[in-house]
């Protein structure tokens, strides 16, 4: 098991956070693709390097870089050129920091693939993909917004080695409410249960899971979603980690806590966890 913190948790400078993730004797650190102090999307290759380089002097690697967090939907034509030579950026980034590897959200992908958004996330994601098999990249879609076996059909649409999956089971119970909403349909529950599961949906997307979220959460048949402390919600992580043992996964637990009054406290429990799995 490789276990990774994210530097930043609580708002700690991420140097200070590396300085934490020494001490809790973790492997890795999931940091930021952009913004912040070390602003990688947005600096040379000489100076990510040097980044790389102090990471590493702390004995630790980097798991993957953070990158879009909803701020992106490669379905609208709406700037979408400019975020697709944003996600080039990225992968460069990701090229000279993290092996490669960055995740993100990309939008909500439609289940019908006759609506006009489906065809533009094959041409965007394809785009990104092609390019990061140039340059030595892969984004790792992040899940929540849409079925599991969405983006499973995504990923072997496109059939790159350069797009991959962010599994996050928390965000499979947090994005239900909203897609509900957004599709103007009144909550279902079982439905969304049923379509969202995240045990489930780790064993449809297995095959292409490269990095993973260690994150928990709860949704109420009212349809509140909140993100709890890890192994306190229904995510189910002790038959997750069966499943990616029986499976061989060789990625990261990526422990991302972003709420709570005491964050950084809750990742240093949440290792404590993970090692007792």
């Amino acid at each position: 098991m490789k276990i990774a913190i994210i530097p930043t948790t609580g708002g700690e400078d991420p140097y200070h956070g590396m300085e934490i993730a020494v001490k809790l004797e973790v492997e890795g650190v999931h940091i930021p693709a952009y913004g912040g102090k070390m602003d990688l999307a947005e600096r040379t290759t000489e100076d990510r390097i040097k980044i790389k380089e102090r990471i590493h002097s702390y004995g630790l690697e980097v798991s993957a870089l953070i990158g879009w967090g909803g701020n992106v939907d490669l379905g609208e034509e709406k700037d979408l050129g400019e975020n697709i030579e944003w996600g080039k950026r990225i992968n460069q980034a990701a090229a000279d920091v993290a092996d490669g590897l960055w995740m993100a959200h990309v939008g909500i992908m439609p289940e019908d693939d006759s609506d006009p958004k489906w065809s533009r996330f094959v041409e965007s994601l394809e785009e990104l993909a092609q390019h990061g098999e140039e340059v030595g990249a892969t984004l790792a879609l992040e899940t929540g917004p849409e079925p599991p076996v969405i983006v499973r059909k995504m990923i072997e649409t496109i059939d790159s080695p350069a797009l991959r999956v962010n599994f996050d089971p928390a965000n499979l119970l947090i994005w239900p409410p909203t897609v509900y909403k957004r599709r103007g349909e009144e909550f279902d529950y079982e439905a969304a249960m049923k379509a969202f599961d995240p045990v489930e949906g780790l064993k449809i997307l297995i095959p292409y899971v490269v990095h993973a979220h260690a994150k928990d959460s709860r949704l109420s048949p009212e349809g509140k979603a909140a993100e709890v402390p890890l192994g306190t919600g229904m995510t189910n992580w002790e038959k997750l980690h069966e499943i990616f043992q029986e499976n061989n996964y060789q990625g990261y637990y990526a422990i991302e806590r972003e709420v709570g009054e005491d964050a950084m406290g809750d990742v240093k429990r949440a290792v404590e966890y993970l090692r007792n799995l």
